[in-house]
């Protein structure tokens, strides 16, 4: 792959691009700076909402028309909303990049949220909250992260019912207006055009769009509280999840952070699913995972087990991250940099997987790293490195949550 190129046009739109040759298929990425952080207090939910009603409509073409468009050019889209940003997604041939930039171009600039499309939108967003105690697993995450990080970064992009029934039209209008500005946009584009095509469409489609980039709050920096919470579920089963800081991106520990968690949570032949599930039986599902924010890094846990079993399995999870910093050997680290380069170049090889990579990139660190650079970080990870990333980066503070019938003892385990 060529190197990936970076080019801000004078409105301040960012645009990054790495061609793919023999690709036959284009990714494009659009990142607004903006997502549930932003929403108002007392209108949980109103990017989430927007992001949705978004394609319902603009002064020149219905919802029909559009979704026509889309058919028409062969895009395949998708859209979401974060605490830290509002993401679109398109996958369309090289030919049809322009008209798929216009098509964009004219939504973000002047789509008009149509009030009965924007009610349905809070119906559906409602029903969504609804249905979340038919999936504990996502509740016991949006509660870990409400009770860990609190306001406005735990927030749930859907927002609460309360605040979703507040939303009015005319607020989703003055929303999107006051945020969905140039200077608040990315536009990644990875795989089968060259980046001097690429930025210059990029340039033609977006560079008259003048607006103003409102005051921003900046980053929020990342930090957990250490506290435990208990929601009780009447069931038989136990959701465990325990939430600490991270290693943000571009720390001199950051890859050897990313090692450490593959060996927890690499696979079958990890430390959680070796000591948690085989040797023990205690959970049907464990797993650790790492979230980059722009104001820092985070740690997760999660174990599903039985009621009965919950307290042991909490205690032998924490144990297992005790114990990174003190055995951890040289074909654990091994096997770990297989793991971790295997999804990277599996994921890399693929316009989607590429176009997300430097979308991240640029979202957060202000640069993009290329393929064989992640590599050769992962490489240099030594075996001394992982000890050394969870004394710099312990698993403490933390927050425990369990939803379960009982309470936990959050126990200190060295």
């Amino acid at each position: 792959m060529s190197e990936p190129q970076i080019y801000t046009l004078d409105n301040g739109i960012r645009v990054v691009a790495e061609p793919m040759p023999g690709a036959q298929s284009l990714v494009v990425s659009f990142r607004f700076i903006f997502g549930a952080k932003d929403d108002p207090n007392d209108r949980l939910g109103i990017t989430r909402i927007s992001e949705d009603v978004l394609f319902k409509g603009t002064p020149r073409h219905d919802a029909r028309a559009i979704f026509d468009a889309f058919d028409g050019l062969g895009i395949r889209r998708s859209s979401s909303t974060s605490v830290e940003h509002t993401s679109f997604l398109a996958q369309v041939l090289p030919d049809k990049f322009k008209p798929a930039l216009e098509l964009y171009a004219e939504l973000f600039r002047s789509a008009s949220f149509p009030s009965d499309q924007v009610e349905i939108a809070k119906t559906i967003t409602l029903e969504e909250l609804k249905r979340m105690e038919d999936n504990p697993i996502q509740q016991a995450m949006y509660m870990t992260y409400k009770a860990g990080l609190g306001s406005p970064m735990g927030r749930i992009p859907l927002g609460e019912p309360d605040t979703v029934s507040a939303i009015t039209p005319a607020g989703v209008r003055r929303h999107w207006d006051a945020h969905c500005r140039p200077a608040h946009l990315l536009i990644g584009v990875a795989g089968g055009l060259d980046a001097k095509t690429v930025i210059e469409t990029v340039g033609d489609v977006f560079g008259g769009w003048i607006g103003e980039s409102p005051d921003s709050e900046g980053v929020h920096p990342i930090s957990v509280a250490d506290r435990s919470v208990h929601h009780e579920k009447p069931s038989e089963q136990a959701h465990i999840c325990l939430l600490s800081c991270g290693v943000p991106r571009g720390h001199d520990l950051y890859y050897a952070g990313q090692l450490a968690i593959a060996i927890l949570s690499g696979g079958g032949s990890s430390r959680l699913f070796t000591e948690v599930r085989e040797k023990r039986g205690l959970a049907y599902s464990v797993s650790a995972f790492y979230q980059a924010y722009r104001g820092g890094g985070l740690m997760a846990v999660y174990a599903g087990t039985t009621a009965d079993r919950a307290q042991e399995t909490l205690d032998v999870c924490q144990s297992e991250l005790a114990r990174l910093r003190r055995d951890v050997t040289t074909e654990e680290l091994i096997r770990a940099k297989t793991v971790v380069k295997g999804r990277l170049f599996t994921i890399g090889d693929l316009p989607e997987g590429r176009a997300g990579g430097i979308i991240e990139d640029l979202f957060i660190e202000g640069r993009v790293r290329t393929i064989d650079e992640i590599a050769a970080g992962i490489d240099a990870v030594t075996l001394d490195q992982i000890p050394q990333y969870i004394e710099t980066f312990p698993p403490t503070p933390r927050t425990l949550l369990v939803l379960g019938p009982r309470p936990l003892e959050n126990k200190e385990i060295m």
